[in-house]
């Protein structure tokens, strides 16, 4: 019965140091973890200049991406209609002009009067764009229903002469 005493007894003092050794190994292995590796200073300059070069042609594409991109609709801003003005214009004639600018085209809905860039013109809404013609003088102030055009200012009667394109 001594002998299963002694026996139970050094199990459990072997268990106890094995648990405690296994413990210091285990808060060693995390420190160490926890330093981290160190780079080699050469290593850190490559990484540092790539991720300068990453960021420069990350930079130039944003840029190329900003320069495809099409341009904005021009603001219009309603016209007021307290008054009933007549204008040399017609709604009528302004549709036809809209109309003969922009081939295979048709009216959505009718010219309506708006300000656009200071002028008195006819927002004319076709099914491929708008266009915007001039009430006084029918001139095409925007053709934005342009069959593979940019869209601004081609066709019948462009007079731009207010407008600096530089």
């Amino acid at each position: 019965m001594a002998q299963r005493i002694a026996l139970f007894f050094s199990v459990g003092i072997t268990a106890f140091v094995l648990i405690i050794v296994g413990a210091a190994i285990g808060l060693a292995g995390q420190a160490q973890a926890a330093a981290g590796p160190t780079l080699d200073p050469l290593l850190l300059a490559q990484l540092q200049t790539r991720e300068a070069a990453y960021q420069a042609l990350i930079a130039e594409a944003n840029g190329q991406t900003r320069a495809m991109e099409p341009t904005p609709f021009p603001t219009v801003t309603p016209a007021p209609e307290a008054t009933a003005t007549e204008y040399p214009i017609s709604p009528e004639l302004a549709a036809y002009l809209a109309l003969s600018v922009a081939p295979n085209a048709y009216l959505v809905r009718p010219p309506e009067v708006v300000i656009y860039r200071g002028r008195i013109a006819y927002e004319v809404t076709l099914n491929t764009g708008r266009v915007y013609v001039d009430a006084v003088s029918g001139a095409i102030l925007w053709n934005g229903a342009a069959q593979g055009g940019d869209g601004g200012g081609s066709g019948f009667g462009d007079e731009d002469d207010e407008h600096d394109d530089d």
